[in-house]
């Protein structure tokens, strides 16, 4: 097992962490066919490779520009655990820990150290609207901001065989809060808990520390930074909040504007117990803000990652679970596809409602697809193509299912076969074959043949499994 973290440039903490536990081979660099890309002038296509040998791991530069240890230019060289190696003179530094212990050392030291958090971001070029970048891993838990119980504000995270990576860099990324709004000031019991990893304060529940303030939001951590937006963590009002954005260079695309404001206030009207709530929508500084309720759990992917897969009955009575909330979302006027469906974005709760909750509903969904394609198998094919449907929906239930059954990425199944290129479940290995027919239909490259309503998708996994839900 090797673990690989990015720290950040200055102050030479973790940004991002990504674990492998059986690749013989880790490739670095710019071109999306490697286990990790880092968009960099000076990073290469290919910039730098870490195989395991016989005795060990060693470290193989193949960039133009380099791979430094230590401010010494190496070609090939022996890994030790903690080595920090620097891609280019002035490039991304990356340390590298080895073992089990290794990503223990790596989540300890992410949470309320980490300056930027890992999202979901693929993209098929690598041209870039930002220098920013987001990203995912292959077999480890996302450390996600927490609160002082423990729990996540917010659980983004993913499996795929493609690692495409994401820099959230928090001065630039909060370079365009105003910090001359007023000051929080923190209460006497506060001050015990200064100068400590704690976000809030464990008394009174005020933030410890805030980066600046938007209107009267008090900005407390950035969560997440992809292509499209930015997600915070914020004060107001005695209570921690999130507030959703676009880039500030989506400030010039009136239609993206617009299409924000417009989904945003169509999103308030969401009241679902498997939903955030969706609480404001305001402009500031020519920004458009959505403000929504942080929802705590941890996520399905992390569940998988963590405990292995879960049997037919419960992987079941999840999908149900999500059906639910699928129904109510496109039996609003307009219809309201979710576009994102995948584990990452269903949260294990304990809740008198339902068991988990249904994240990752932000505005101009349609045009974050369109800029961060999906490499993990989740979507369906016409979302590649800038459309989406309801039945686009039920399509990502089955690979979905399919991780939560097996712990492996559903582009595994993704082949070349009898009827052309599609997703296939009847090779995956140990599947149930009632269920075959069900995945198949749910995938159907055609939208008009797979399931076109929830309910019909409902009534056929309870034939299968009866469950109450």
């Amino acid at each position: 097992m090797i673990t690989l973290t990015l720290l950040h440039p200055m102050q030479s903490i973790p940004v991002q962490s990504w674990t492998f536990e059986h690749e013989p081979i880790v490739r670095i660099g710019r071109s999306t066919d490697n286990h990790v890309i880092l968009y960099s002038a000076v990073v290469s296509r290919h910039h730098v490779e870490i195989r395991q040998m016989e005795t060990g791991w060693e470290i193989v530069n193949l960039g133009a520009n380099g791979t430094y240890l230590e401010g010494r230019r190496i070609t090939k060289v022996s890994v030790e655990d903690g080595v920090i190696i620097r891609l280019a003179r002035s490039g991304p530094n990356v340390q590298v820990h080895l073992g089990v212990k290794g990503v223990d050392t790596v989540h300890s030291e992410l949470g309320e150290k980490t300056v930027g958090q890992r999202v979901r971001f693929n993209q098929t070029a690598a041209s870039s609207l930002q220098a920013a970048t987001p990203s995912p891993e292959l077999t480890s838990t996302t450390s996600q901001p927490q609160t002082d119980s423990g729990k996540s504000t917010t659980q983004i995270s993913e499996q795929r065989s493609v690692h495409v990576q994401t820099i959230v860099d928090v001065d630039e990324a909060s370079h365009k809060i105003s910090n001359s709004g007023s000051k929080l000031i923190l209460s006497d019991c506060c001050q015990r808990y200064v100068g400590t990893k704690r976000l809030f304060c464990l008394d009174c529940g005020k933030p410890l520390n805030t980066l600046g303030t938007i209107g009267s939001y008090h900005i407390v951590k950035v969560l997440e930074h992809d292509r499209l937006g930015l997600t915070q963590l914020v004060w107001h009002d005695g209570q921690a909040l999130m507030l959703r954005t676009l880039n500030p260079e989506w400030a010039s695309h009136t239609e993206a504007l617009e299409l924000f404001e417009q989904e945003a206030e169509q999103l308030l009207k969401v009241n679902h117990p498997m939903l955030p709530r969706f609480i404001d929508v305001f402009v500031a500084g020519g920004q458009p803000y959505l403000v929504m309720q942080p929802l705590y759990g941890q996520s399905l992917q992390e569940v998988i990652a963590t405990t292995g897969p879960v049997s037919l009955q419960q992987a079941i009575s999840w999908v149900l679970q999500a059906c639910h909330a699928l129904e109510y979302l496109h039996q609003q006027t307009p219809a309201l596809i979710h576009q994102d469906i995948r584990p990452e974005n269903f949260l294990r709760r304990a809740s008198a409602n339902s068991e988990i909750a249904l994240v990752g509903l932000y505005p101009c969904r349609s045009l974050k697809m369109a800029i961060q394609p999906d490499f993990a198998g989740y979507s369906a094919p016409e979302q590649q193509q800038g459309q989406a449907f309801a039945t686009s929906d039920l399509y990502a239930l089955a690979p979905t299912l399919v991780y939560l059954l097996t712990g492996k990425p559903p582009n595994a199944f993704y082949t070349q076969r009898e009827q052309g290129y599609r997703f296939y479940p009847e090779y995956v290995p140990g599947i149930n074959t009632e269920l075959i027919p069900i995945l198949r239909k749910l995938t159907n490259p055609a939208p008009d043949e797979r399931y076109t309503v929830t309910t019909e998708l409902v009534a056929a996994l309870q034939e299968l499994v009866p469950i109450g839900v």
